[in-house]
């Protein structure tokens, strides 16, 4: 994706997700299981409808992330008993990774859950995901693993 005009830099928006963005979540999330958990896509597809349940859900917590007016990213994230969230789902276009969408979409998971009221914020993550710099530059420390999951937890704000 290239801005209109030579030179001038992207536009980079957040908006609220819409129901027109579930496909897009979707598919984002089966590339995600295809290309790193394989041996869990099985599963996955059989479990698809309680995704599109807890997807449908939580779609008021979703965000998207636009560049130029056109969807680069989504994020999703749902709250917790006893004051907590757990982001559920951080996705960007492969072709635009690495251009600060991801930190964009993960600081407005921060922003929208505290100001919902969630003091404790938690993810998990793949351990071969990538993914899990951008979560520690964050601040989010790890607090646990199981399998080939790591999983991390934001300290509250002082």
């Amino acid at each position: 994706m290239n801005p209109s005009e030579p030179g001038k830099r992207p536009v980079r928006t957040i908006r609220p997700a819409e129901p027109t963005d579930l496909p897009m979540l979707y598919r984002s999330e089966l590339q995600y299981m295809r290309d790193s958990e394989g041996g869990q896509l099985d599963g996955w597809m059989q479990a698809i409808d309680r995704n599109l349940e807890l997807w449908t859900a939580n779609l008021p917590r979703a965000r998207v992330a636009d560049v130029d007016g056109v969807p680069a990213g989504i994020m999703l994230w749902m709250p917790l008993p006893e004051e907590a969230a757990v982001l559920v789902t951080l996705h960007v276009l492969p072709d635009l990774r690495r251009q600060g969408i991801g930190r964009l979409l993960l600081d407005t998971f921060i922003t929208d859950a505290r100001t919902g009221g969630s003091t404790s914020l938690t993810l998990g993550v793949h351990r071969g995901n990538p993914a899990r710099a951008l979560y520690e530059r964050a601040g989010f420390v790890r607090t646990g693993e199981e399998d080939a999951y790591l999983y991390y937890a934001l300290p509250a704000a002082p």
